[in-house]
């Protein structure tokens, strides 16, 4: 249970996934074989994609697996290694941040809108950023704490 407890939202990534390819398995179908395309699949393909993008970005920072910072490290001497990876949680922290603030005015600037073919908010599409800022912040506490607990322990064998 605490496994799946702390895993919940890659599987819910890993769900938005199947289901985006599903949608647009579908529409390519649909247009293509049946040559009648669904009005609603290309903005459902669309929210699942931002979704998925933004929650993929918090698993990231979860797994402190990050592509192009790797790629930077990696180029860095042997002795910087640990001075990057101090600093890198720090501005991981402050772009959570202005996800966090500036997904929550791109909430309130859109709430009105709509789209037109699935009669769905806009704040929906928009909440993922936020959403994702703020599973980063407790990621990174997550990560800290565990930091600290590790050096606890290591201190305490010795």
């Amino acid at each position: 249970m605490k496994k799946f407890l702390s895993n919940v939202v890659e599987y819910f990534a890993a769900l938005l996934v199947v289901a985006l390819a599903v949608i647009v398995f579908i529409q390519v179908f649909n247009r293509y074989v049946l040559k009648s395309p669904l009005a609603w699949s290309e903005d459902m393909a669309m929210f699942l994609f931002q979704w998925v993008s933004f929650l993929g970005a918090a698993i990231g920072v979860k797994r402190m697996r990050h592509f192009g910072i790797e790629l930077v490290v990696r180029r860095l001497p042997e002795n910087m290694h640990r001075t990057v990876e101090m600093i890198v949680p720090f501005f991981i922290g402050v772009v959570a941040f202005v996800m966090i603030t500036t997904g929550y005015q791109l909430i309130q600037l859109n709430k009105s809108r709509v789209y037109a073919s699935m009669n769905l908010t806009y704040t929906w599409t928009f909440l993922a950023i936020p959403v994702s800022g703020c599973l980063m912040i407790l990621y990174l506490i997550w990560h800290e704490i565990t930091g600290w607990q590790k050096k606890k322990e290591g201190g305490l064998k010795k």
